[in-house]
């Protein structure tokens, strides 16, 4: 008792809070080091797919890696800037059953670099940062990362419909760039905004060849929206393949 009123008593917790893993990969390919006490974090649902349109992006990477990773023999695939989970995504879609499947997640944002505890993946897919003024020099930093052979089919994931880069969707800059930079076989896998969803799909993704539909809301993609009767998403997605030789 104290003096004045009953004394609560003291219950100690012995539990110790989960640490997240670190996620970011050096350009070297090794992880960062862990914390020797730290155990194992129980992987948790990402925030960003409890947002619809962010699933349904999810759902249109997957579907569109498990075919080109079947069909079209690419086992590289990189998340330029999304904020999305993509790599979980993809991995699980396309490297189910299949090795040699990679993913790589490419922080090109203008905020602050990823760290460890900021990636939004759960799989063990290397993050690293690119901070670069062209698009140009941000390929060309891409391709000398050391973690993407060009010289092999590389698929580019181009998710964010909304990237500071002056327009709505894809920059024609980028795209150029990663033309010249990919190799025959390359890929890249866009999404649009609503205003762009009856472009044609030769104009929004030159100098890339578009594979059929060419542009689809992304719901219902790879089926023509005149095929499908629902109501989609309002966001356009269309594969491009580069021909040719460099």
């Amino acid at each position: 008792m104290t003096d004045e009123w009953p004394a609560q008593p003291i219950v100690e917790d012995h539990r110790i809070p989960d640490v997240p893993r670190p996620r970011v990969v050096g350009l070297d390919g090794r992880p960062a080091p862990l914390r020797a006490a730290a155990p194992p974090a129980a992987p948790a649902p990402p925030a960003s797919a409890a947002d619809p349109l962010d699933r349904t992006r999810l759902a249109f990477a997957a579907r569109a890696a498990r075919y080109l990773a079947a069909d079209a023999g690419v086992r590289q695939f990189v998340d330029l800037s999304s904020g999305l989970p993509t790599c979980d995504a993809v991995l699980s879609a396309a490297g189910e059953g299949r090795s040699g499947v990679r993913a790589l997640y490419a922080d090109a944002s203008n905020g602050p670099a990823l760290h460890a505890g900021a990636s939004p993946h759960r799989a063990a897919a290397p993050v690293v940062s690119l901070s670069c003024s062209s698009p140009h020099t941000l390929v060309e930093r891409l391709r000398t990362c050391g973690l993407v052979d060009f010289d092999e089919p590389v698929c580019v994931l181009l998710l964010d419909t909304a990237p500071g880069t002056g327009g709505p969707g894809p920059a024609p800059a980028l795209l150029a760039a990663l033309h010249d930079a990919l190799g025959p076989g390359g890929h890249v896998l866009a999404t649009f905004p609503e205003e762009r969803r009856h472009d044609r799909a030769a104009r929004a993704l030159a100098p890339f060849a578009p594979l059929e539909p060419g542009l689809a809301d992304i719901t219902w993609w790879p089926y023509p929206d005149e095929e499908v009767a629902a109501e989609g998403s309002g966001i356009a997605g269309a594969v491009g393949r580069r021909d040719g030789s460099r």
